[in-house]
């Protein structure tokens, strides 16, 4: 998976079977608030964030995916803050599917479980895959006329329900996407990157990111 504004990655491409396309919402929304009942979680974002709905789909039909779209607004309704929250899950017909974020992400814990995070800034221009997470974020953001920065600083955060002992492998994951304009650091990406990469000004960036990030999206469950 990337980050916004870019989709997550799936490794197994192929049919769906039928049945496997659900289109109703699980979770419900109120202020701040996102309750899964079939999951028994509950996950909160800052109250002045606004919700701005939901989508269920099947993801590159291999998984099935529901985003819910939070985000902090200014009175011109450009995004300052984004909360992206998705469950999904790899659909029966992938029987051998697993999600594996211990190779790659930075395990770290957030009310109490184990939390698999990364984080870069990114542009938010250019070409998006058809049927990806991305797309059906920006859909929701763009029907509610909400106006995206062209760079971004993210945190994606995820939980694999299916793994308690934290192993970084499962089939059901919990992500939330945390994302800030990135001019409200004070930089561009352009300043950021040296030869292509993130350079030394990045890392007290990211770290103060990822602590508003996980100070942010609390995560409770039953």
């Amino acid at each position: 998976m990337r980050i916004l504004l870019a989709g997550a990655a799936m490794a197994l491409i192929g049919a769906a079977s039928p049945g496997d396309s659900p289109t109703t919402p699980v979770g419900k929304a109120s202020a701040g608030k996102l309750v899964h009942k079939v999951e028994g979680l509950t996950v909160r974002v800052p109250k002045q964030a606004t919700y701005f709905g939901s989508e269920r789909f099947t993801l590159y039909d291999v998984a099935d995916a529901e985003v819910h779209v939070f985000a902090e607004v200014d009175a011109r309704k450009r995004m300052r803050r984004l909360y992206w929250v998705q469950f999904e899950s790899y659909l029966p017909s992938r029987p051998d599917a697993r999600y594996d974020y211990g190779e790659s992400d930075r395990r770290m814990n957030l009310n109490g479980v184990t939390t698999w995070v990364r984080s870069n800034p990114v542009p938010t221009a250019g070409p998006m895959r058809p049927g990806s997470d991305r797309e059906h974020v920006m859909a929701i953001l763009n029907r509610a006329g909400v106006a995206i920065p062209p760079e971004v600083m993210n945190v994606r955060m995820v939980q694999l329900l299916d793994d308690p002992k934290g192993t970084g492998y499962g089939r059901k994951e919990l992500m939330v996407i945390y994302s800030e304009d990135l001019a409200l650091s004070g930089k561009n990406l352009a300043e950021l990157r040296t030869d292509g990469k993130l350079n030394a000004s990045w890392a007290p960036i990211e770290e103060a990111l990822i602590a508003r990030a996980m100070k942010a999206v609390q995560v409770k469950r039953r």
